[in-house]
């Protein structure tokens, strides 16, 4: 090798060291990684939000490029009409029904997971495919199952004798919302199952093991040593899920697209007629903050009377 090449080298090993050195420190770490996922972060969910709190004091209209304020106008509107409160009404049906569904059966096929049997594998996968399926693919496949002409739903009841004729399981008004609540929890119920197999295989076996030696029944297994350590798990999936469902609004829209009747015109997509069909960007965003004011003070109550961060523990 010349002395030019050896000079070359050295240098270029210099230059990598250098390199080396600068990407080692903290800040630079912090720069590269933290700082685009926050940036990220920022640009999905914070600037949505500030936005539509600051058009909240608009009025916005949905052809016009100018804002004209309106100060605590859209609020008084949206406070006085009897469609909005409606609408939480709705929602809170859709989300209750919704969450005593999903952690009911949730549960119950964690612990049938969770036991020792053939087939065990299987029943994972087929449990998880309603989850891993896009929410507009499944709510198609619920449509064409409760079709009121040829969907498999009615045509097995008819066949089992449990009913008489054809029914529009998503058309009905005393049908619609119990049927949206039931297809919600068909797709998300995996999630509770998820989180509460996990804490279940976090339990000492021994426990159960010294529980039977001393003539426990499997009930009193159960209510002794399983359902107290899944107390503070059920606590934050109560809260997750309640959030997330009183805020839902793919399925729904899809399903029945709010009706029939309005009957499941929940606020999520009261909120969207309000910005997209009546054109009123303003009055849809101060929908939008009420309630996310009405979520986190629904939150604040929650911690302080439940205290799920007392119930959980770390082991």
């Amino acid at each position: 090798m010349s002395l030019r090449e050896s000079l070359a080298s050295g240098q270029l090993h210099g230059y990598r060291q250098d390199l080396f050195g600068m990407l080692s420190k903290r800040w630079v770490f912090v720069a590269l990684t933290v700082v685009p996922a926050l940036a990220v972060f920022g640009l999905v969910n914070i600037f949505p939000m500030l936005w539509a709190l600051a058009a909240s004091f608009f009025e916005v209209g949905a052809f016009q490029p100018s804002w004209t304020w309106a100060g605590l106008e859209n609020f008084e509107t949206v406070i006085a009409s009897g469609d909005f409160w409606a609408s939480i009404r709705r929602s809170l049906i859709f989300a209750t029904g919704s969450v005593v569904l999903q952690v009911t059966a949730g549960t119950a096929l964690a612990l049938l997971l969770d036991r020792t049997y053939s087939f065990k594998r299987v029943v994972r996968a087929v449990a998880l495919v309603p989850y891993i399926v896009p929410t507009a693919v499944l709510s198609f496949i619920a449509l064409w199952m409760g079709n009121p002409r040829y969907g498999i739903i009615n045509q097995l009841l008819v066949d089992g004798g449990l009913i008489s004729e054809f029914i529009a399981w998503y058309g009905t008004t005393d049908l619609a919302m119990l049927s949206v609540i039931v297809t919600s929890s068909w797709k998300f119920t995996i999630f509770v199952t998820i989180i509460v197999l996990a804490r279940l295989q976090s339990i000492p076996a021994s426990i159960y093991e010294a529980a039977m030696v001393s003539g426990a029944s499997r009930w009193d297994r159960f209510k002794d040593i399983t359902l107290p350590n899944l107390k503070g798990v059920l606590f934050i999936v109560v809260l997750l899920r309640g959030v997330w469902m009183f805020n839902k609004f793919d399925i729904i829209f899809i399903l029945t697209n709010g009706g029939p009747v309005n009957t499941t015109t929940i606020a999520s997509i009261y909120a969207y007629r309000t910005a997209f069909s009546d054109f009123n960007l303003g009055e849809a965003a101060a929908v939008s903050t009420l309630l996310f004011v009405l979520l986190v003070g629904a939150a604040i109550v929650y911690f302080h009377f439940f205290e799920p961060s007392q119930e959980v523990r770390v082991e």
